[in-house]
């Protein structure tokens, strides 16, 4: 089907790579591989590029990989899903159910991706997701027949880079100088294809100025 993606290829980022070369640590001290081995495993994690890869170093030890590994399979057919509050967002989240109404708040969510791909192939779908302030969005290998995107609340203009988010906390009141500037937000890939389906990307407003 056009727009499906394999997950084993999906590029990983260094996080993921902290990630497995923290649960081999894990492992070589409890004794289930040796320091050679461990050293060898984290050469190959850090030269890894796609998941299939990473996950080949921890494929014979026992426990799950890394949560933003796993992708998020969200399916009930003519039902209502929500995510929201502070949950962990995967690399990858498939909506598949048909007639599924589905809401997406990224607003308070956590992050441990630089980017996330949502693949829509639920036929006569409502997909609603809201955006984390300065957001980067990218449609172009989703297809809706008889369907639509749509746009919503502060939609960013599309001539200008969008502004960053050390830039906008530098320009807020009362923040410390010498404070970190959060993490930018991750880039949100949207792909599939599905009939009668209709996608909902509501923009948050930025911060004003006192």
């Amino acid at each position: 089907m056009a727009g499906e993606i394999d997950p084993s290829e999906l590029l990983i980022s260094d996080r993921d790579r902290e990630s497995t070369v923290t649960m081999l640590g894990t492992a070589m001290g409890q004794g289930r591989i040796t320091p050679v081995e461990f050293s060898e495993r984290c050469e190959r994690a850090w030269a890894a590029r796609t998941r299939a890869e990473l996950l080949a170093v921890l494929v014979d030890l026992p426990g799950a990989p890394p949560p933003e590994l796993a992708s998020l399979v969200l399916d009930v057919s003519f039902g209502q899903v929500r995510r929201g509050g502070a949950w962990p967002v995967p690399e990858l989240i498939k909506i598949v159910g048909m007639g599924q109404r589905t809401t997406l708040d990224f607003t308070d969510a956590v992050f441990h991706v630089p980017s996330v791909t949502i693949q829509v192939t639920g036929n006569l779908s409502t997909t609603r997701v809201i955006l984390p302030l300065d957001a980067e969005v990218d449609t172009d290998r989703l297809e809706l027949v008889a369907g639509s995107v749509r746009e919503r609340g502060w939609v960013p203009r599309r001539d200008r880079a969008p502004r960053g988010p050390g830039r906008l906390r530098r320009l807020l009141p009362g923040t410390p100088r010498d404070q970190e500037p959060p993490p930018p937000a991750p880039i949100f890939i949207f792909l599939g294809r599905a009939t009668l389906a209709s996608v909902t990307l509501w923009y948050p407003r930025p911060a004003k100025r006192r």
